[in-house]
């Protein structure tokens, strides 16, 4: 049992695979990441390119949400929504950055390929990719900057649509992402909004240099600009509000189990410090003193409560039968409250543990502040949280004119 099984979680609702996923991926964080760690720190090459290859290849978590008929492992029903959780939470307890790849990559999978939905056009563009065992399948979403603002418009035309988009900031891997999904306004047409996969070979799309980031160093970065890249009507995985709400709550949902990860890994590392330290001229173990004892609890109790949010967001979008689609305004809005309050959750635990370990907890062999680096650089994925508030402000008190 690791230590993040002390965590309560609701166990009942996990499938004897789910457990066994979660057991290997225990084991791929503990021997290919941290057991690595401490000599390869971030580097790309030597640590977090192979460690992706095997987990999206070898592994095959690339492949869990994809239908068998397109080259998938079949687990692309509402309910996987749990199995995500429980593979993302052990694998940002390694490294934050691979989550949240991963994060995009399911989300994407939520639109195209669930069961009862399946985009049959937009699953054999991308059966190559996904079934792939040579290059891990990378996703990057271009989503809007603030609410809806877009990044992107499709225009309808004879034979499908044109996207375009001008120096648009993608959520992720814009330098290396062999998929993209274009958010979009769809010009033309009475659904206003919708969801455009585009395979990363697409004429048009073109790539800008890398940029530097603080943390998530799996991430390759890059401005994105879309020139007339032309798609066929079948390409648009997502159309309407709803539709669109349903992908980006899976999203927020990600989010927050790599945040849980994030809180599991600065958990483990503020323990250690706790059993070993002894507080000068007193003689104590560190975690028995009163004071320090109590800043720890509220560590413990940020992962804790987080992790009891996030899986009971997961149940509510594994039953859409009991709770209704993911894309309901209620669930999607649930979806985006659980991501914000988590990913500040894990701020605020780790930087109490890093106050707690004074200048341990900014030096990089403790890896804490990696942690600390990587939740912050996630969290501006979520978007201004008083925006968000707008929209909780508009689900629950039915504000009209915000």
């Amino acid at each position: 049992m690791g230590n993040s099984d002390l965590f309560p979680y609701p166990r009942e609702w996990e499938t004897e695979m789910d457990v066994s996923l979660a057991e290997n991926l225990r084991s791929w964080a503990e021997n290919e990441v941290m057991a690595k760690r401490l000599e390869l720190k971030e580097d790309y090459q030597g640590l977090l390119e192979p460690a992706m290859r095997q987990l999206f290849l070898e592994i095959g978590l690339q492949r869990l949400l994809w239908p068998e008929e397109y080259g998938g492992d079949g687990h692309n029903r509402p309910s996987a929504a749990l199995t995500v959780t429980s593979a993302l939470e052990q694998v940002a307890r390694a490294d934050v950055g691979i989550a949240f790849l991963l994060s995009c990559l399911f989300a994407l999978q939520s639109a195209v390929a669930m069961e009862g939905e399946v985009k049959g056009e937009v699953c054999s563009a991308l059966e190559e990719v996904i079934s792939s065992k040579e290059e891990p399948a990378l996703v990057s979403l271009v989503l809007p900057v603030f609410r809806d603002e877009m990044q992107a418009t499709a225009r309808a035309g004879k034979g499908g649509w044109t996207v375009e988009a001008a120096s648009a900031r993608p959520l992720a891997c814009g330098a290396s992402a062999n998929i993209f999904g274009v958010l979009c306004a769809l010009e033309g047409s009475e659904d206003g909004v919708g969801l455009v996969v585009l395979p990363g070979g697409t004429k048009g799309i073109k790539r800008g240099e890398a940029l530097k980031r603080t943390g998530l160093a799996a991430d390759r970065h890059a401005e994105v600009a879309l020139e007339k890249v032309k798609v066929s009507e079948g390409m648009c995985a997502a159309k309407g509000e709803e539709a669109c709400r349903s992908f980006l709550a899976w999203l927020y949902m990600g989010i927050s189990a790599s945040n849980v990860g994030a809180l599991f890994a600065s958990y483990e590392i503020l323990r250690e410090w706790g059993d070993n330290r002894v507080i000068k001229g007193r003689g104590n173990i560190f975690k028995e003193n009163p004071l320090t004892a109590s800043v720890m609890a509220e560590a413990a109790q940020e992962t804790a409560l987080s992790r009891i949010l996030t899986w009971n967001l997961a149940r509510v979008l594994a039953e859409p039968g009991v709770y209704g689609p993911a894309g309901k305004e209620e669930n999607y809005v649930t979806a985006l409250m659980v991501a914000h309050h988590v990913s500040q959750a894990a701020e605020r635990a780790i930087n109490r543990a890093m106050e707690m370990m004074a200048s341990a907890g900014y030096a990089k062999e403790w890896n804490l502040e990696r942690y600390w680096r990587d939740v912050k650089t996630m969290q501006l994925s979520l978007g201004p949280y008083e925006l968000a508030k707008m929209d909780i402000s508009r689900c629950f008190y039915r504000a009209s004119t915000l």
